[in-house]
């Protein structure tokens, strides 16, 4: 058997255990054993001019994909540039796997290259944060990465890897490699809430759904396209949800932008929230007092969170959607849908005109409003600050 320097290790690891297609960075020489090992297991590495944009990149590879996004950055400098990429992906919930150069640990104290405490650092905004210190312990390391990635609520980790460990070997035969740390492992809800929950939803005559980036998260679009119409309900999908299901859907209230979803608020008698946080987005769940509220969350501390839920369901939303879908009574809510409609219309009746007539200089809304026909509903929109997220998201 032959010897692995541990920056190999790392690249075999990502490459044939987490079958990792890509990997963001910015070299430096705390990591460049490990861009030896990616020349050598053939890992296709993306390289910046920025450590912010590679910890960016893996965040949009993490939802675009369905799969942890990877960035490698070197010690010191180069991982600080990356922290607001990771803090983005913590406010996210996007899986990002940060792996970091680190000063030796035989230098630690003595003003080594590039040495700052990096965890003291980034500890408030990942899931998980460790330093592997032994060469045999690279794989277990970076399976822990991956699987707290991934877990529950997904988020951004950290682990760095020291020089110290990266360009020593270790003879093949002693390592014990782990399986894939990305598997997500699902769990369903309580079951003796699933009926309290159909019983609020087959009693809603204005049942309105929200949801967020927890169906991304879960992969569950067709188990909510089923739930929602089995049921008939108008639903409006936000942040990383969108395009679970068509923006024109015919119960969709995206034709009205979040003048819809704040219209559908302040009528409905249940709302359904669905892998959302009731954050100042959403005015922290004081929207519709009026509302009983049933919530699904993988996260527990999310379901009664800024608004107490009347029933809280905390499991994968797939399996929750699944069994909610089988449990509820078959309506059809169109002439709420209609209503609602006729409701939020002419509130954005300005809006729209600004849309489609032409004028000099072209508003923002008939701008993104344009753009989105030339390029169709299938692509990708990135979008930044306040203003131009607010066209971006409603037109």
């Amino acid at each position: 058997m032959t010897d692995l320097y541990g920056g190999h290790i790392v690249a075999k690891y990502l490459k044939e255990v987490e079958e990792v297609a890509a990997v963001f960075s910015l070299s430096g020489g705390h990591i460049d054993r490990i861009y030896d090992g990616f020349h050598e297991y053939g890992v296709r590495l993306i390289d910046v001019r920025h450590e912010q944009a590679a910890a960016m990149m893996a965040h949009a590879w993490s939802i675009s994909n369905g799969n942890p996004g990877v960035c490698l950055v070197t010690a010191g400098p180069g991982f600080t540039n990356t922290l607001t990429g990771i803090v983005n992906a913590y406010q996210e919930n996007a899986p990002v796997v940060v792996l970091s150069g680190t000063a030796p640990l035989r230098d630690r104290g003595l003003g080594a290259l590039q040495e700052i405490n990096q965890v003291d650092m980034i500890k408030s905004t990942v899931k998980w944060y460790g330093i592997c210190q032994n060469i045999k312990r690279i794989p277990e390391y970076l399976f822990t990465a991956f699987r707290q990635a991934v877990s529950g609520r997904p988020g951004p980790v950290f682990l760095e890897l020291p020089p110290d460990i990266l360009n020593v070997k270790l003879r093949q035969e002693e390592l014990i490699w782990p399986t894939k740390g990305s598997v997500v492992a699902k769990s369903g809800p309580d079951p003796s809430l699933i009926r309290p929950a159909a019983k609020l939803i087959n009693q809603a005559q204005k049942p309105f759904i929200i949801a967020g980036s927890g169906i991304n998260s879960s992969g569950c679009e067709e188990e909510l396209q089923k739930f929602i119409e089995a049921n008939g309900i108008p639903f409006a999908l936000i942040n990383t949800a969108r395009g679970a299901l068509p923006d024109d859907h015919p119960l969709s209230v995206w034709d009205g932008g979040m003048m819809g979803i704040l219209t559908a608020f302040g009528q409905a008698d249940l709302v359904i929230a669905l892998g959302v946080r009731f954050n100042w987005v959403l005015m922290y769940g004081q929207l519709f007092p009026q509302a009983k509220l049933v919530r699904v969350d993988i996260d527990p501390a999310e379901i009664d969170r800024n608004r107490a839920a009347d029933v809280g369901l905390v499991g994968d939303l797939g399996l929750t959607l699944a069994q909610l879908t089988d449990a509820v009574q078959k309506k059809n809510h169109s002439d709420w849908r209609d209503s609602l409609r006729e409701a939020y219309m002419p509130l954005i009746q300005e809006e729209i005109d600004a849309r489609e007539k032409p004028s000099d200089p072209i508003p923002p809304a008939r701008m993104i409003f344009r753009v989105r026909e030339t390029v169709g509903d299938d692509d990708i929109n990135i979008i930044d600050g306040g203003d131009t997220s607010y066209y971006g998201l409603t037109t």
